[in-house]
């Protein structure tokens, strides 16, 4: 009982000696929380006093000056004298996943120097933040309390990078600003290698049929369902069937929907298109949540699994296309391409480029669809990220049913799992 009288006591006090009375003089007195004016401050009066009160003032004086040299010189004399290069112990990761770093870090100088920390800006873009008045994020690897003296020291860590990309996007320092924090004096690492961060890729258990590359009689497959080839068998109406498919005297039969399936091709083809014009995006790349890249995963996702079924793949990402095959080599070249997508100005529409003979998807966002007439072949496959979350986004393309034929899916952290969820729906898989 006591002791919650005497927390809300302490609340209680700590509230009032912490209200602003008086915010509009803020602009007036902000000034004196950095510790360069409140120095200064008592240096004029240690000043003052020196030659009004007592000469022996001149002692302030001489320790305000000291601390003031100590706290803006000191920074600097110790990066001087420290160097270090930096290391990722593999080169590939997926988002989420653990990368471990290496640094090594060389001190020079007689005495330990303490205080540092490794800071990286979180993208290139940053940098040109400044000339803007706007700050610059920075983004906190690791902190070091000393290095000895004249040493050679190795530090490792694990990182775990969030959002796909070729890292590091801008060369780290190090950086200290010991002993008072007044100044900060930074030295660039060295990078021996980097880190490509692959897009996160959600499994996705069955897919959507790929049509042949070059129809043959001789190239189909007993193992695979498509729309050429010999009769494989029955099955019941799934909702998106063709009705070219509809086994009518089976149908009339049992009184339900009935499709045959047939074989597929072994050679098959797939086309993901992928605008990348920022005006059809939502969020900064360097964010999670950003449509780009959860645009990126679901490109990701669908090239895997399709690569693993057989079929060429083909990603055009805004103006330029990647054509890749099922191989060790062909995947690890896909997931690079999609890790070092960027934002554009190119202003491209969907399906523009589209190959007529293989099987074509989109990922989209509503912006990018809205007011727009999309080919026959791209409107039925078409992946739109809802950006907006108003939750009538889809009522503004009411009118094109080509739009509404697409898989919508809402902008959020758990965008995977919906995905997973309405495309296994869709190709009625359980």
């Amino acid at each position: 009982m006591l002791g919650r009288l005497l927390l809300k006591v302490s609340s209680a006090a700590h509230g009032l000696l912490t209200y602003d009375f008086c915010p509009w003089a803020n602009r007036w007195v902000y000034w004196v929380k950095h510790p360069l004016s409140f120095l200064s401050l008592t240096t004029i009066a240690a000043i003052a006093c020196a030659i009004w009160i007592n000469p022996y003032s001149f002692i302030g004086v001489a320790g305000a000056l000291l601390i003031l040299a100590v706290g803006y010189v000191w920074p600097y004399l110790s990066m001087w004298g420290v160097s270090g290069e930096i290391e990722f112990e593999q080169t590939h990761c997926s988002e989420g996943e653990s990368a471990r770093i290496q640094l090594v870090v060389n001190n020079r100088w007689p005495w330990p120097v303490w205080g540092l920390k490794i800071v990286c800006s979180s993208s290139p873009q940053a940098g040109l933040a400044t000339g803007e008045g706007l700050p610059v994020k920075k983004e906190v690897w690791a902190s070091l309390a000393s290095i000895p003296a004249g040493t050679h020291s190795t530090f490792t860590w694990e990182w775990f990078p969030s959002v796909r990309g070729e890292y590091p996007r801008v060369i780290p320092c190090l950086e200290s600003s010991f002993p008072f924090g007044f100044q900060v004096a930074s030295r660039k690492l060295q990078v021996r290698n980097r880190l490509i961060v692959w897009p996160k890729v959600w499994t996705l258990t069955s897919l959507l049929d790929a049509i042949e590359v070059f129809p043959t009689a001789e190239v189909f497959s007993d193992h695979r369902v498509g729309d050429q080839g010999d009769l494989l068998g029955t099955r019941a109406f799934r909702q998106g069937d063709s009705l070219r498919r509809v086994h009518w005297a089976q149908t009339a039969r049992h009184g339900q929907m009935i499709v045959v399936e047939r074989q597929a091709s072994i050679q098959s083809r797939v086309e993901i298109d992928l605008p990348t014009d920022r005006s059809v995006h939502a969020g900064s790349v360097d964010d999670f949540n950003a449509s780009l890249n959860w645009a990126t995963r679901l490109a990701a996702s669908l090239g895997l699994a399709y690569l693993a079924a057989g079929s060429t793949v083909t990603v055009r990402v805004g103006q330029q296309a990647l054509t890749v095959e099922n191989s060790t080599k062909g995947k690890a070249k896909l997931l690079d391409a999609l890790a070092r997508v960027q934002e554009t100005t190119d202003g491209r529409h969907v399906g523009h480029r589209c190959d007529r003979r293989g099987f074509h998807l989109a990922i989209v966002t509503d912006k990018c669809v809205q007011g727009m007439h999309l080919p026959h072949e791209v409107s039925g496959r078409m992946i739109v990220i809802r950006t907006c979350h108003e939750g009538h986004c889809e009522d503004q393309h009411a009118h094109d049913d080509a739009c509404l034929r697409g898989l919508w899916l809402d902008l959020n952290p758990h965008l995977g799992e919906q995905f997973q969820r309405e495309w296994k729906r869709v190709c009625h898989a359980g």
